[in-house]
């Protein structure tokens, strides 16, 4: 299970929860879960008990028992997945401190995070992740190579180091925490959802979708602009390709190296390209 998906799941049990105060809206809200979850997990609405509805004129139809039971099989499938999947919690934890970073790096003035937050976020990440994520401490000012410690870093410095590990993050999680998979036996099965009719659709309107938000960034020069959408191009190319999906990671290498020594924003918007690669 992606790390997206289960986020959503959260959200949805959250808005189960929330409903169950009042009638109103229960009934569009239902309808929307059961169609979405349809669509990700098969027949996910056959076992969800219904019953038959009458209200007063004018009062709202109650779905809050059935809300709740779709609330309990979503808590059951996180369950189930979270046993199945050894890296479940690493996941978790790790895109949390991707999001950490994403504000730290968006906040620039300090404006929302004060300046020694970033710097024990900075430690933190460090700490937890130098020895899974390739290179992580390469290139970062703070990082004293001789004697391998990491320094205090602040100012443009700190904001350097937080985008470039931001970027060597959402590269390693893009390509599957790769590091990772050797430490798992081999025995455990590792849990992935998808689904082949929607993934056809979902490359089609990503690329389309990348393009148009780089061709809108006015900071970008028109250079820069021709050149991330060749690179698109290139990515596009290899993810419809027929070859193997070993082979297709082999073709995209440079794509990745390249997309991690540009800025956030165009990291951000490619990177969810790679995954698109199956």
């Amino acid at each position: 299970m992606t790390t997206e998906l289960l986020e959503i799941m959260r959200t949805d049990i959250k808005r189960c929860e929330d409903a169950q105060a009042s009638s109103n809206g229960t009934h569009s809200l239902y309808q929307a879960l059961i169609a979405k979850y349809n669509g990700i997990f098969e027949d996910f609405g056959k076992d969800i008990p219904t019953s038959g509805k009458a209200c007063a004129v004018g009062s709202a139809l109650n779905y809050r028992p059935e809300l709740n039971a779709i609330k309990e099989k979503l808590e059951l499938i996180i369950a189930t997945d979270k046993e199945k999947d050894p890296l479940f919690d690493f996941k978790s934890m790790y895109e949390e401190d991707l999001e950490s970073l994403k504000q730290a790096i968006s906040d620039s003035a300090n404006e929302v995070t004060p300046e020694i937050a970033k710097q024990q976020l900075y430690k933190d990440v460090t700490a937890k992740y130098e020895a899974y994520v390739p290179k992580l401490n390469a290139g970062l000012y703070g990082y004293e190579e001789v004697i391998g410690i990491y320094d205090e870093v602040a100012g443009q410095e700190l904001f350097y180091d937080l985008r470039q590990i931001y970027n060597k993050m959402l590269t390693f999680k893009a390509l599957g925490y790769p590091a990772l998979m050797e430490t798992i036996p081999q025995s455990v099965p590792m849990v992935q959802i998808t689904n082949t009719n929607e993934n056809k659709v979902d490359i089609n309107i990503s690329f389309s979708d990348v393009r148009k938000e780089i061709e809108n960034m006015s900071a970008l020069p028109d250079t820069e602009i021709e050149e991330i959408l060749n690179k698109i191009n290139e990515l596009e190319k290899i993810v419809k390709s027929p070859d193997r999906k070993s082979k297709k990671w082999e073709n995209a290498k440079g794509i990745v190296k390249w997309i991690a020594d540009k800025g956030v924003d165009v990291g951000i918007a490619l990177l969810p390209l790679l995954l698109q690669i199956k």
